[in-house]
């Protein structure tokens, strides 16, 4: 995901890309070791298998894609819409599947960062995020941070599952 402010035509997006690239990295990381087995774990009756998070974050990349303006076919439609929670009776793909989406997913923000016009940014989102700024430019910086957020929730899973920690 390299690319600089000149070569984008929104440079305003340029600190959530830098976001969205270390999120890249630090989500393969976290997948390192960890088996499908216990992918499927859960620590606890009401929080999520690492399973669920990785497919919901890729699921999320894929929406983000789409709200800054690309056409991305989303392979998790259906799984997570409306705060789904967990649900035990759901299939979730392997890892490896995650991996590959999860490149796929990548690759697609990677083009939309760099084609996004600053007045699609100013447009208004079509939901409003809890940052308080209702615009898609608004609206990507609560998806940065949110996607974050989640690859903090796969570390501390990680390093639970295998006893070693997610490296940067």
């Amino acid at each position: 995901m390299d690319m600089t402010t000149t070569e984008m035509k929104a440079p305003a997006i340029y600190s959530s890309l830098l976001i969205f690239k270390l999120n890249h990295r630090l989500f393969i990381n976290c997948l390192d070791g960890v088996t499908e087995e216990q992918a499927k774990e859960r620590i606890s009756g009401h929080s999520n298998s690492f399973i669920w998070i990785a497919t919901h974050t890729t699921w999320a990349r894929y929406n983000t894609v789409n709200l800054l303006g690309g056409a991305a076919e989303n392979p998790f439609k259906g799984l997570f819409e409306n705060f789904r929670a967990y649900d035990p009776n759901d299939t979730y793909p392997s890892l490896e599947t995650i991996k590959e989406e999860w490149e796929k997913a990548s690759s697609l923000l990677k083009e939309a960062l760099h084609s996004v016009t600053e007045e699609h940014l100013a447009a208004e989102a079509p939901f409003k995020s809890p940052v308080g700024d209702y615009t898609i430019g608004g609206t990507i910086i609560f998806l940065a941070q949110h996607e974050s957020y989640d690859i903090g929730q796969m570390g501390y899973l990680k390093k639970y599952l295998t006893k070693e920690a997610m490296k940067y």
